[in-house]
């Protein structure tokens, strides 16, 4: 808007009253012109138009207010963050860490005196070798390093320990922590001749040196605030892009890679930059060298050791650091220098303190309390003339005038009934949206503000009531009305709920939910009790959509230190799991025995003969009421084994594998009960008709109203077991590698895959770790295509192998079959000396098989690369219901990152009972810090188990 310096006038009609009371004329001539000619405002009509228009102003008005003015005034209170679904963009934008720099960004962030982080994948992509991927080889710098070698050492250990558990709280999905190395120290020792300006004394030179050197060697990481990022045009989403970080803001650009050479001219070229520093004479740079132990001159440029971080040393003494001012030449004071420099670092610090304490979060706006439901009656706004304000009518009118002046009133109350009603739906505008609450209606009504005023207008004929009584019968006509109209309130809160999820691009197939429930419960769980039960899941999802979005690439905690392993704790389940549970309706996920569930909900599975009973013990549960006919028979054949049982408990029988699924199934039906009386003996039996057309007599009761009563118990019992039994089991398949610094590793190369005439596969001499492993192969590919192994014919007990050494004589690989002779072990030898020459490196580490072992057995590597398995227990209803196995199937991988595979199997009661006794072990046995090597065998040995049963259940699908 351009400022014009003064205020323009604005234009007649254009106004919200103006356009209402025009357009509301117009209809007034249209309907009345006839019998109505004066439309001046003297007529009472238009009077009444007037005021009416103005009350529709107002609340147009109210309705325009800010929307932080409406929720504030709505709550009653401060709006905070997850309020309706809207999030702060600290806790929407930002996510756990997913790339490198997110590690290094959080770890820099959260451990003190850790300077900088990088991270490397164990596995070389650059190579071709079929070898685990998704481990990752973590390596630190340090601010500062301790000369007592105690304290070193204990400080890295508790440096490596919070990585460790920092990584694990973040752990992304089928990744793990392959190793920590603390970078040590390299100090070097500079001496020089430097001329100086008039303004600068030696101390404050050499210390600003010393700084500036080491920061050019190890840089710092800076942090920024959000002023200061916003200040460089970079936009929210950009500077919220990554993990929540305490002490401000990480650019990537700050995390530079390792300085790898020295080149003696870039520090001279540093330092000549300094202030104050007119010339450089003399630059001298030296080091011990980590092997021989001898000092060692920098001569052009240095390559820094590996694992190793170069410092500038503080000068033990200043006999080789001389500074020339105006001629003279001088030594510095080390001790005054050593004050400078700490001062130099301090105001470093101080820069620091003032990025991590300044204003990082961008605040919910804040909104002003508004007096929203306050309306002043319409009749009041008429001129006294007409009676019905606040001194009424005269008492001394006729009975006629009297009648009309309520009249009038009793014509204005729906107006001002109507705009109260809006009012209050307007005012309730934070519970309509509200994804905590459990509302059940989306309209909403209000009591009149004169209702005391005009009781006799509302109050019921001939009834005799006080006027609290009005007030409440009013309540109840105007609740009842609402209530009428507002028939479809599930409707409209699901398109709510669809609103505040379509902003964050995320939906629920509800039709489909609808249907794989209607066909799955067979009418036994109606469509409206499924929509509110899906309503109540969006809510839950728009809920805990921040805690989603930021984990929703993060994986199971296994290092967990909880007393036992069960994720009962919500917040544990990775967000992405979360996800998928609520967007196919599961509103329960955790992460203990479904199995024991099953028993402690009283379900029994029991070896009888051939087939298994199910008892389920009685409960007591409300039922609605059920309409079962009874037929009253003479004979009931019954087994005697189990009469006595029948009194007690319901018995279902069926197959051993799947009893559980046809009783959940078949049992919530109440049309395949049947109760049958036996008059000889005056008993109820209850029969069951279940997959077939036959019946079995699942219990005995002596009453009719008790054999209804457990029809009931039952069909409810099992509609809750049905709801608990709905999870699935996450297997991550990094998580089953045994230590990778032990020998567990080998591999094996079968030559014939380049070479057809090349009968001879290669295998490794023994079993090594897994750094050693790749190692061996890099040796054995480069020593055979360079020529420089030794290949050997060896005599063992009965027969002959072909060993390959390299140069030290150590054994690189052996081959996998024996013979009984030597001859064709050497000539295989030479046809491979001929035919390796002619491929390259990649081709050969194509057909490089690499395996972890346990015990004697191998497990191809890439079964644990990327791979996760997903275990569901097939029993409930729903998850019987093909249709929903195919949802929930591509729920996962819409779902999931793109490069991990996921396998999903759908399991029988035993199945799961067998997973569930090696899993849950398995997991326990997890949190064990620093094993002994027994603890790690039993690990081996239950990941060992759970591996076979997914080969097993991968070989049936």
């Amino acid at each position: 808007m351009d400022n014009k310096g003064y205020i323009s006038k604005r234009k007649k009609g254009t106004s919200l009253y103006e356009e209402l009371h025009k357009e509301a004329l117009e209809i007034l001539q249209k309907l009345s012109g006839e019998v109505w000619t004066d439309y001046n405002e003297h007529d009472p009509g238009v009077t009444l138009l007037e005021n009416i228009s103005y009350a529709i102003t107002e609340v147009a008005h109210k309705a325009k207010l800010p929307i932080q003015d409406l929720l504030h005034s709505s709550k009653g209170e401060v709006l905070t963050s997850g309020d309706n679904g809207f999030f702060v963009a600290s806790d929407i934008l930002t996510t756990s860490p997913i790339t490198f720099n997110d590690y290094r960004k959080l770890w820099i962030d959260l451990i003190p005196n850790v300077k900088n982080v990088w991270i490397y994948p164990v596995d070389d992509y650059e190579q071709e070798l079929q070898n685990l991927k998704g481990l990752l080889h973590v390596f630190v710098e340090k601010y500062n390093y301790h000369s007592d070698p105690e304290k070193e050492v204990a400080e890295n250990e508790n440096i490596k320990a919070q990585i460790t558990n920092i990584y694990h709280e973040n752990r992304n999905l089928c990744e793990d922590l392959y190793g920590i190395e603390i970078f040590k120290p390299l100090s070097l020792a500079m001496q020089f001749r430097i001329v100086l300006t008039n303004e600068i004394d030696g101390e404050e030179a050499l210390a600003n040196i010393l700084h500036t050197v080491n920061n050019f060697l190890a840089p710092e990481i800076n942090y920024h605030s959000l002023d200061q990022l916003r200040k460089e045009g970079l936009s929210t989403n950009e500077i919220f892009n990554g993990p929540s970080l305490e002490n401000g803001f990480i650019k990537d650009e700050s995390l530079k890679d390792p300085l790898e050479v020295i080149n003696l001219s870039d520090i001279i070229k540093v330092i000549s930059k300094i202030k104050g520093v007119v010339n450089i004479n003399y630059f001298s740079l030296s080091y011990i060298n980590p092997e021989t132990k001898k000092e060692q001159v920098i001569e052009e440029n240095f390559k820094v050791p590996k694992n190793m971080t170069a410092r500038a040393a503080f000068p033990s003494n200043n006999t080789n650091i001389i500074f020339e001012n105006s001629e003279v030449s001088f030594h510095p004071n080390l001790t005054q220098t050593k004050k400078q420099l700490s001062f130099i670092q301090a105001l470093d610090a101080s820069k620091f303190k003032a990025a991590s304490n300044s204003q990082n979060q961008i605040a919910i706006p804040e909104g002003k309390v508004q007096d929203i439901n306050y309306h002043y009656p319409i009749r009041k706004q008429l001129p006294e003339l007409y009676g019905v304000g606040d001194r009424g009518i005269s008492a001394s009118a006729s009975p006629l005038r009297q009648a009309q002046a309520k009249q009038l009133k009793a014509y204005l109350l729906p107006f001002d009934q109507l705009i109260i009603n809006f009012l209050a739906q307007l005012s309730n505008i934070y519970k309509l949206y509200d994804v905590h609450g459990n509302l059940d209606t989306s309209y909403f009504t209000n009591s009149l503000p004169d209702i005391q005023e005009i009781l006799e207008l509302i109050e019921p004929q001939d009834a005799n009531f006080s006027i609290e009584e009005t007030k409440r019968y009013w309540d109840i006509v105007t609740n009842d009305l609402n209530g009428f109209f507002d028939n479809k309130a599930s409707q409209r809160l699901n398109k709510v709920a669809d609103q505040l999820l379509v902003r964050y691009n995320e939906s629920f197939q509800t039709y489909s939910l609808l249907k794989i429930n209607t066909t799955s419960y067979q009418g036994v769980i109606s469509e409206q009790v499924f929509k509110e039960y899906l309503l109540a899941v969006k809510q839950e999802f728009i809920r805990a959509y921040g805690g989603i979005s930021y984990n929703r690439a993060k994986s199971f905690n296994y290092k967990i230190e909880e007393t036992d392993f069960t994720l009962e704790n919500y917040a544990e389940i990775p967000g992405v799991f979360k996800k998928i549970a609520l967007l196919t309706g599961i509103s329960e996920l955790s992460y203990i025995s479904v199995t024991e569930i099953i028993e402690e909900l009283g379900i029994l599975i029991h070896p009888q003969s051939i087939e298994l009973d199910i008892i389920i013990q009685e409960i007591e549960i409300d039922t609605p009421e059920l309409h079962i006919e009874i037929e009253e028979v003479s004979v009931v054949v019954e087994d005697d084994n189990t009469k006595e049982n029948l009194f007690e408990a319901v018995h279902f029988v069926g197959k051993e594998y799947t009893v559980l699924n046809h009783v959940l199934k078949h049992g919530i039906n109440a049309d395949n009960y049947s109760i049958k009386r036996n008059r000889e003996e005056d008993l109820y039996y209850i029969l069951h008709r279940g997959e077939t057309e036959k019946s079995t007599i699942v219990h005995i009761s002596e009453r009719r109203e008790e054999a209804i009563e457990v029809v009931k118990k039952v069909i409810d019992f099992l509609l809750i077991v049905n709801q608990k039994s709905e999870t699935f089991f996450v297997l991550e398949h990094t998580m089953l590698l045994p230590s990778f610094s032990e020998d567990y590793f080998g591999f094996e190369l079968d030559l014939a895959e380049l070479d057809s005439d090349l009968d001879l596969v290669l295998v490794h001499p023994n079993q090594k770790s897994l750094k050693a492993r790749d190692k061996n192969i890099d040796d054995l590919i480069e020593g055979m295509l360079n020529n420089i192994v030794l290949y050997s014919v060896e005599s063992i007990t009965g027969a002959y192998r072909l060993s390959i050494r390299n140069e030290r004589g150590e054994v690189l690989a052996i081959s996998k079959n024996d013979s009984l002779t030597e001859f064709p072990l050497r000539n295989s030898i030479e046809k491979l000396k001929k035919s390796i020459v002619n491929f390259e490196k990649e081709t050969i580490e194509e057909i490089v098989k690499c395996f972890v072992f346990y015990g004697t057995i191998p497990v191809d590597e890439t079964f644990f690369s990327f791979r996760m398995s997903l275990m569901m227990p097939s029993w409930s209803v729903r998850f019987q219901n093909e249709n929903f196995r195919k949802f929930f199937e591509n729920t996962v991988y819409e779902e999931l990152p793109i490069h991990i595979r996921s396998d999903l199997f759908w399991l029988s009661f035993n199945d799961v009972q067998i997973f569930e006794s090696y899993y849950f072990k398995w997991l326990e046995l997890l949190k064990i810090k620093n094993p002994d090597t027994a603890i790690q065998e039993e690990i081996n040995e239950y990941a060992y188990e759970l591996i076979t049963i997914v080969q097993k259940l991968n070989a049936e699908a």
